[in-house]
């Protein structure tokens, strides 16, 4: 405990140097600072309940307040970068409001040194990590929601050649269930940062993981990806039981074609094999699930009013008879596993129909509008169906329901050096045959204001 308060001190006491050798001389200092407040008001209701086939009709909404500030010495090719983070939470309408209350923790939320040579690369220590499409790499900390999304990583990466865009990174991942760089306490809980159940108070499962990606440029317009990543979780603990870890490898291949100038495709596919352990009443269970996304894009010109940009796709995630953990049988689990995005990267209520936010079971094709109606103003209207692949959880039918998302994101002022935008998210699900529930619609808004310096 003494060894982290006086890591966290140390972090912390770094941000009264770098503005102060920043401001000396900017355009030739070393040290650069920065950093990001953000304020989003969140509610949702009659949300589908995580790992069944039903919904309830609650309705809750929530404040949350955001800080993060970064600094780093930059000296040729050697970078030392540090981000600290602090969050908290104002509840309304829940089983327990004062949780995650004022003034909560201050964690070290990056934390790395990283080389940049004219071939070779290093990155060594917690960063954000984003490969590829962020289907599988995106977040590394799903336990805290949006709070961080850091890895604790080494990252090895060589360029085809000096000035190609051509390059194969080395990954090593290791992400342990509880962050011990954080100084304070959380109430009401704490942070299991890789929860797929709640645990006592912890669920204990650390996740390790080696791979490659290669990213292939040589050929402008069909860009290739190609990748593999072997991934082990620990067995782990609900607030009553034991379940199964897992060892198993996702191997992968990703096209982004481009046929004009105006129209463009993407494909991504993945196969995933390995085991699920076996665990007293539990059999050993082998793996075998799949992944597909296929998209086609068309755009107009850049001087076209609104600058409309049209995406038609279809998404699957293949599925199992059963959840993860609820096969006793020894038969082969064809459930995708989402490796490391357990992000609300299709919906924020979809997101919900699974314990842990591990997508899988999924068929979802669905149109997407990006209008932009002002310079810099985002507008995204998203629309389609969602199934399951197979029924589970008991469900009567296959169709989860039809979601709508509706996004605005927009600037509102730069002043005094800083940046003010804001940002709103709507969804909406109409619930199908797949669930039982009170209310026919699911509903989430999100308010959101950043001021970033």
């Amino acid at each position: 405990m003494k060894i982290k308060k006086i890591i966290i001190t140390c972090a912390a006491s770094c941000f009264t140097i770098f503005p102060a050798f920043a401001q000396e001389n900017k355009d030739d200092s070393i040290f650069d600072f920065g950093g990001d407040i953000r304020i989003r008001f969140e509610s949702k209701d009659n949300w589908p309940n995580g790992g069944t086939s039903t919904a309830n009709d609650t309705y809750s909404d929530w404040t949350r307040y955001r800080t993060k500030i970064w600094g780093q010495a930059k000296v040729e090719d050697f970078t030392l970068f540090l981000k600290l983070g602090n969050e908290f939470k104002k509840f309304r309408k829940t089983p327990n409001n004062d949780k995650q209350k004022f003034p909560d923790e201050l964690y070290v939320d990056n934390l790395f040194v990283e080389w940049e040579g004219d071939l070779y690369g290093a990155k060594i220590g917690r960063q954000d990590l984003q490969i590829g499409s962020g289907r599988l790499f995106a977040d590394g900390t799903p336990g805290d929601g949006s709070r961080s999304a850091f890895f604790d990583a080494i990252i090895l990466s060589r360029k085809f050649s000096n000035d190609s865009k051509s390059k194969v990174q080395l990954l090593g991942i290791w992400n342990h269930y509880r962050n011990e760089l954080g100084i304070g306490r959380t109430k009401g809980g704490v942070y299991d940062m890789t929860a797929i159940k709640p645990g006592n108070p912890y669920s204990k499962m650390d996740e390790a993981a080696i791979g490659f990606y290669l990213t292939v440029r040589e050929n402008e317009q069909i860009p290739l990806d190609f990748y593999w990543i072997w991934k082990i979780e620990d067995d782990f603990y609900s607030r009553e039981d034991k379940y199964p870890g897992r060892n198993f490898h996702t191997a992968g291949i990703r096209a982004i074609p481009k046929f004009n100038n105006w129209l463009s495709a993407e494909t991504e596919a993945a196969y995933q094999f390995g085991r699920v352990d076996s665990m007293e009443d539990l059999k050993s269970r082998d793996i075998s699930a799949f992944m597909f996304y296929g998209g086609l894009t068309g755009k107009t010109s850049e001087d076209t009013i609104f600058k409309p940009r049209l995406t038609l796709a279809t998404l699957f995630l293949s599925g199992d008879k059963d959840n993860f953990y609820g096969t006793a049988d020894g038969s082969t689990d064809n459930g995708w596993n989402t490796v490391f995005n357990r992000m609300p990267w299709v919906s924020e209520i979809g997101l919900s129909m699974y314990e842990g936010a591990r997508w899988s079971n999924l068929v979802h094709p669905y149109a997407e509008l990006l209008l932009e109606p002002y310079d810099d103003h985002k507008v995204a209207l998203t629309c389609g169906p969602m199934y399951a692949a197979r029924k589970n959880y008991d469900a009567k039918g296959y169709h989860r329901g039809i979601l709508a998302k509706a996004g605005y994101n927009f600037p509102l002022m730069n002043k005094a050096g800083i940046e003010f935008r804001g940002g709103m998210l709507c969804e909406f699900l109409n619930y199908g045959s797949y669930f039982e529930a009170p209310k026919s619609t699911a509903t989430f808004l999100r308010l959101e204001i950043t001021a970033k310096f």
